[in-house]
């Protein structure tokens, strides 16, 4: 990930936070990027921001969860994945399980990993 850069756009504010700086952290990190991976190969129905949840409360705890994080942590989340290759496919996939997501994007990886390209 060390080539990723990272767009904040209009999530600036939770981007330059000490909350938003350890989810970045944690997301880009080998760890993050394997939670993200996995769940998007795993469940590509399911909204992969679910499978960050348990980390982000051990890390930040309940101010990793306000509605400003919690779209901050989706905008890192996509942009990570379409760093790796994965395409966005739908927004506002309603969160099935105990979380305090009610929602989030899917992706696919579509057979396109970042792994597999040559070059």
């Amino acid at each position: 990930m060390i080539d990723l850069f990272f767009y904040p756009g209009s999530h600036i504010a939770a981007h330059d936070s000490e909350t938003g700086q350890a989810i970045h952290d944690f997301l880009t990190s080998r760890l993050g990027v394997a939670v993200l991976m996995g769940a998007v190969i795993a469940a590509p129905s399911r909204p992969p921001v679910i499978a960050t949840e348990p980390f982000i409360a051990k890390l930040v705890g309940d101010a990793g969860f306000t509605d400003e994080m919690k779209k901050y942590t989706g905008r890192v989340v996509r942009q990570i994945v379409e760093h790796l290759g994965g395409k966005w496919v739908r927004r506002g996939v309603k969160v099935t399980v105990t979380s305090r997501y009610g929602s989030g994007s899917i992706y696919t990886f579509g057979g396109n990993l970042a792994l597999d390209m040559k070059g």
